[in-house]
């Protein structure tokens, strides 16, 4: 079980991919995380071309992912 990136003392976890688009197998580490850590947030940065939701997670493309980071937002 690993994810990437845990910002904010495990309130954010992050996982890294280079697909253009998130499918069920890439969401298994970040899935066993959140329940092991119950972090806030689980986050995984994608090619994405959309925002969306599955289940607990979301997945950004990665040009929204740093917009909010820049804008203070993913911590909110």
């Amino acid at each position: 079980m690993e994810v990437d990136f845990i910002l904010a003392d495990h309130e954010v976890a992050l996982e890294v991919k280079g697909a253009d688009q998130v499918e069920a197998r890439h969401l298994t580490g970040l899935r066993n995380f959140r329940e092991e850590y119950r972090v806030k947030k689980a986050i995984i940065v994608s090619m994405d071309k959309h925002p969306r939701n599955v289940g607990p997670c979301q997945i950004l493309p990665w040009k929204n992912f740093l917009e909010e980071l820049w804008a203070g937002d993913l911590l909110n």
